[in-house]
């Protein structure tokens, strides 16, 4: 297993504690390993535009469009 190192700002710190909580684990790594999966399984299904939508939820809240290209 490789291992990687890189600072981060205040702002990534909360995020990632935020994420911590969501995906239901305990370590920085394991929030990383779960955002690239579902980043990767965002890739393959993006727009023309290099975009993902998200589809409106049941209870009616508009979808949502996240450019991930450029």
């Amino acid at each position: 297993m490789a291992v990687t190192s890189f600072d981060m700002d205040e702002k990534t710190v909360a995020l990632i504690e935020r994420l911590r909580g969501a995906f239901g684990v305990k370590t920085n790594a394991a929030v990383i390993r779960k955002a690239l999966a579902l980043a990767n399984v965002a890739s393959r299904h993006t727009d023309v535009d290099g975009s993902i939508t998200i589809a409106a939820t049941e209870d009616g809240k508009p979808a949502v469009k996240v450019l991930l290209a450029g």
